[in-house]
């Protein structure tokens, strides 16, 4: 691994920009081995879009304020820049908000500097989403210097705002600074990061087009939530998720499962196949669904990004917008199940069963299967004394592994006879004053047309769900 580190001011950094032999003097930016580390300071089509907000901006303006008023002698540090450095280019794979926002800085109080024309002309921005927010962000600026542009001119110094440089000659070695870093501005999710991973894998001639597929798809956080939980969740090989509050374990776990232990190769889609063969020997072959499974090996770069968009487009699609006027008893519940109170961990288990049951079956008795699955995930409601706690949905799958009911089933049917021998229980407290439980049971009744007393609902509850799920439709 070969990497440079060195100190830089922001002066310095835009001053930069001027390629190799241009620059001298005090704009050289030497490493801690004596080297000038040059090059144009670009952003990678795979980098997600310039997004700082005001919250960002006034936080920045405040922190360089405060530190003026109490150290006015030193320099105030930005954070490190990671930087990947090839064919005369400085490639920023961490530090795109921080460098952007300055820039917009230097366009208004220093408009004939080298940083106005450091972003008019070296640093590109095509997407809409940062060229709406870099105007946003100029206007917004604009405002805040105009009433002392005097004052901000002085306390806004380039030379006294600093950055640490890590600049690696690989690609690989940047990104694994990115993604165990991660430092300054808006910390990246376990989403963002992979998205990076994948684009850079991508053939430069198609990143652009796989960069707007992925900028399309939105906000990819409950998609891959529920994807996580169908591949750690199985009997064989059973992996605990850490707790939502456990932020960075939780994206080192995303990291890890969709991005460093993706393959290298092309894009495989797996998939149940129903091979009928006739009396003559004739071979014809169906599959339910023309996707991913959700348990499939994955390789770095299409493949990713193509099994998660297809994933969620049947989280939008299946429970996120529904719009689904051929399945009324289906679109009905999930409305219904929405709308739900004080269910959201056993909401992500549910959802995480959906998208499994329909990656493999499509909407072959989708209905039925989501009312199973709802009397089996929810059981947790009525069965247990106390809250539903995090850690209990990874208790109850390892008891009741019904992700694997599904991802071993072959047919609906053999998915249904797994469901069906679950046996829902009601734990007897609390049944009798209007707690939580109390009501959740009258809601169920409500939706599912449960002909029960409230004092019926110990006896009685139990069997009158699993009659009505086995039943009627909707």
């Amino acid at each position: 691994m070969t990497v440079q580190v060195a100190t830089c001011s922001a002066a310095q950094l835009f001053s930069g920009h001027l390629l190799g032999d241009q620059v001298t003097g005090d704009a050289r930016i030497l490493s801690s081995d004596g080297t000038a580390i040059v090059g144009e300071l670009t952003i990678p089509e795979y980098q997600r879009p310039y997004c700082w907000q005001d919250t960002q901006l006034s936080a920045l303006l405040q922190d360089i304020t405060a530190h003026s008023r109490h150290r006015p002698a030193l320099s105030y540090y930005l954070g490190s820049l990671i930087l990947h450095q090839a064919h005369g280019q400085l490639n920023i794979i961490d530090g795109q908000q921080r460098i952007t926002t300055l820039a917009l800085m230097g366009c208004l109080l220093q408009p004939h500097s080298e940083i106005q024309a450091s972003l008019l002309q070296g640093l590109e921005y095509e997407h809409p989403i940062s060229q709406q927010q870099i105007k946003h962000n100029l206007k917004w600026l604009k405002e805040k210097f105009s009433s002392q542009p005097e004052y901000w001119q002085g306390l806004v110094d380039f030379n006294k705002l600093q950055f640490t440089l890590v600049v690696t000659q690989s690609e690989d070695d940047a990104y694994r600074f990115f993604e165990t870093q991660n430092t300054g501005g808006v910390r990246l999710g376990g989403p963002d990061i992979i998205k990076a991973h994948h684009l850079r894998a991508v053939d430069k001639l198609h990143q652009k087009p796989f960069a707007k597929q992925w900028e399309s798809l939105g906000k990819l956080d409950d998609t891959v939530s529920a994807l996580l939980k169908g591949r750690y969740w199985q009997r064989i090989g059973m992996r605990e998720l850490p707790s939502h509050q456990q932020k960075k374990q939780l994206r080192d776990c995303i990291v890890s499962e969709f991005a460093q232990q993706t393959g290298k190769g092309e894009d495989i889609a797996f998939g149940r196949t129903y091979r009928y063969t006739g009396l003559s020997g004739d071979v014809s072959h169906h599959q339910a669904q023309q996707g991913y499974d959700v348990r499939q090996p994955l390789n770095a770069g299409v493949n990713t990004i193509r099994y998660l968009s297809y994933f969620q487009g049947l989280y939008n699609g299946y429970w996120e917008k529904p719009d689904l006027p051929h399945l009324p008893g289906y679109h009905s519940l999930i409305v219904w199940l929405k709308g739900m109170e004080g269910c959201g961990y056993l909401e992500g288990l549910y959802k995480a069963c959906l998208l499994l049951y329909i990656s493999q079956f499509g909407e072959n008795q989708l209905e039925q299967a989501a009312k199973k699955l709802f009397l089996v995930v929810y059981s947790r409601r009525v069965s247990n004394q106390k809250a539903v706690r995090e850690k209990s949905i990874y208790a109850f799958t390892r008891e009741y592994p019904v992700l694997d009911w599904i991802g071993l089933s072959y047919t609906p049917e053999q998915c249904f006879a797994y469901l069906d021998s679950f046996v829902l229980t009601v734990e007897g407290s609390n049944l009798d004053k209007n707690s939580v439980k109390k009501r959740y049971m009258d809601k169920v009744c409500e939706f599912f047309a449960l002909e029960l007393k409230p004092g019926q609902y110990k006896e009685s509850f139990a069997q009158a769900l699993t009659l009505k799920v086995a039943g009627d439709p909707l």
